[in-house]
């Protein structure tokens, strides 16, 4: 199963899950894609165009992960990652400006220039990324179990950047220790086992459950690989309206 990413991302195109639009004026726009075995992680951006033909940006970015049946077109879903209240505030705001414009569809809409960074270029033997992870692995369960995540945020560099949709971005380590004590103590969640992970070149993708007594959520958690065990990016994708639903 699998198979190389231009051969999954046609197939994907064909007619996997989320290949249309997101809705009758969505125009979506991947701006990578990860292969690992049967799995697929994309990333992408749900544009809509500027009512009044302009450079107004209606943009709300997310991921997507997929799993391959067979080798032919057909993927089951895994979990689709994306802010459900940017979404709304984006829809509402595209509304606010006129909605459709005649004659301009956004199908040539892409991301934010600048959004993230791209993984460092110099290839790393996949056996060091998965040793990496495993050490991060085992800190966030440690961590979890015992409250110190001091040892999480070791494991970043000092120049780490981070993106979380809902809270923002910051950079640094200093930053990113801070962000890790805040959202802890703001978050119903005391448990946050790996469901799995996607490994592809200096890029991991890797989906959490948080899980806590008011229920759980699965988060996309993206990391780039920096070598010497440490990672030097962090993007953290999910859907801030699924926070206190009961368990399915």
């Amino acid at each position: 199963m699998g198979g190389s990413r231009d051969e999954v991302a046609s197939a994907l195109a064909r007619g996997g899950p989320g290949a249309g639009d997101a809705g009758e004026r969505v125009r979506r726009f991947t701006e990578w894609t990860m292969v690992d075995g049967d799995l697929v992680c994309r990333y992408v951006w749900h544009n809509l165009p500027d009512p009044t033909g302009g450079a107004t940006r209606y943009t709300v970015p997310g991921t997507e992960i997929v799993r391959r049946l067979g080798d032919g077109d057909r993927f089951e879903t895994v979990g689709e990652f994306r802010n459900g209240d940017d979404t709304d505030a984006m829809i509402a705001r595209w509304h606010a400006a006129g909605g459709p414009a005649a004659g301009h569809d956004g199908a040539e809409l892409r991301g934010i220039v600048g959004w993230a960074p791209e993984p460092m270029p110099v290839p790393t033997p996949r056996e060091e990324i998965e040793r990496a992870f495993g050490d991060f692995a085992v800190r966030l369960t440690s961590a979890s179990a015992g409250g110190e995540w001091a040892p999480v945020a070791a494991v970043f560099t000092d120049e780490v950047r981070v993106r979380d949709h809902v809270i923002g971005f910051v950079e640094g380590r200093h930053a990113l220790s801070a962000y890790i004590r805040d959202g802890v103590r703001r978050s119903p969640f005391t448990r946050y086992p790996i469901r799995l992970r996607i490994i592809d070149g200096n890029r991991v993708s890797t989906v959490v459950r948080a899980e806590g007594p008011v229920g759980g959520l699965d988060v996309n958690v993206v990391l780039h690989y920096a070598g010497e065990g440490r990672w030097s990016y962090v993007e953290v994708v999910y859907n801030p309206q699924e926070i206190g639903r009961p368990p399915a």
